[in-house]
């Protein structure tokens, strides 16, 4: 090996050693690397190339109907006697798991029947279809789940909602397919640090009521921007104005995405989960969601308790 070759590989082998010293977090525990690594590893936040983001004419306070595989990470949380009831969202972020509010649990007193819906973006069509450049493209049917195990944060108050989030157990793995997909989580600490910024745009994505107060049968999409939290609420929050876009009643649990940069690649990564706010929409009353990047280590610590995730 020449002196230029032996300089190269060395200059590479200390780049490669500075980056995984970096990227992996100090302190924790052998199942929580294990989590980590999963989840980094994991194809997480991509959507599928055969549709191209579209967007319908049906509007919720300032949103629009999601698009054919746009959010295959959704999922619909339901009582399959009354769709109505005690309808939350959530987002798949494994093979066994969804990321959701942990009211959508307390405060549902038929909390033991609620089902998981993935790949559903209407739910008044099977299978769901869209044209696009005059040709007619199905996604596969939605499935259904049923919920092994719920972890709720140990410190949430239904009364003084803070700590508004839960990790539930799907009963069996999902196979991925194209819409079906976990979105990513904050690990790096770019990604970490990135809802510090007041003012940053968010998409909310959710099965909530709409401007005409009628519970949405599709999965709809709404931007919001951030700014200062009041009401005593603290760091592990978002908080946004409410005004004309809004989430509303039965988005509660669906999350707020971004496109960012994650490990080198652009990914859609989970910021918030959508929590509390007025009962009537839109009127510019605070709209309130859980900082999902302050949540990240109580995320993998729980899931490091699974022999797989």
């Amino acid at each position: 090996m020449n002196s230029s070759h032996l300089i190269f590989t060395l200059l590479w082998a200390i780049i490669c050693l500075m980056v995984s010293s970096q990227a992996e977090p100090k302190d924790w525990t052998p199942g929580e690397l294990r989590v980590y690594h999963q989840l980094k590893q994991m194809e997480c936040g991509v959507v599928s190339p055969l549709m191209k983001v579209r967007k319908f004419p049906v509007r919720i306070f300032g949103g629009l109907k999601s698009s054919l595989f746009s959010q295959p990470w959704m999922a619909l949380l339901y009582i399959p006697i009354d769709l109505e009831m005690c309808r939350c969202g959530g987002a798949l972020i494994s093979e066994r798991f969804v990321l959701t509010a942990a009211h959508c649990f307390k405060m549902c007193p038929l909390s033991g029947e609620l089902r998981v819906r993935l790949g559903e973006l209407d739910i008044n069509t099977s299978p769901d279809c869209a044209t696009y450049h005059n040709q007619r493209v199905c996604a596969p049917p939605a499935e259904e789940f049923g919920i092994e195990s719920w972890s709720i944060h140990e410190e949430f108050d239904p009364v003084y909602p803070w700590f508004d989030i839960a990790l539930l157990r799907l009963n069996r793995k999902v196979v991925f397919k194209d819409h079906i997909k976990p979105i990513c989580l904050p690990l790096t600490d770019e990604l970490l640090a990135f809802t510090s910024v007041i003012g940053q745009s968010y998409m909310a994505i959710g099965w909530g009521r709409t401007e005409n107060r009628r519970v949405a049968n599709s999965t709809m999409e709404v931007f919001v921007n951030t700014e200062t939290c009041t009401g005593g609420r603290d760091s592990s929050f978002l908080c946004a104005s409410g005004d004309h876009v809004d989430t509303c009643v039965g988005d509660s649990g669906g999350p707020l995405t971004w496109k960012s940069s994650y490990f080198g690649t652009d990914r859609r990564v989970q910021f918030g989960v959508v929590s509390t706010g007025s009962r009537y929409c839109g009127t510019g009353r605070k709209a309130y969601y859980m900082d999902v990047p302050t949540y990240v280590p109580w995320i993998i610590g729980k899931l490091s308790g699974f022999p797989d995730i």
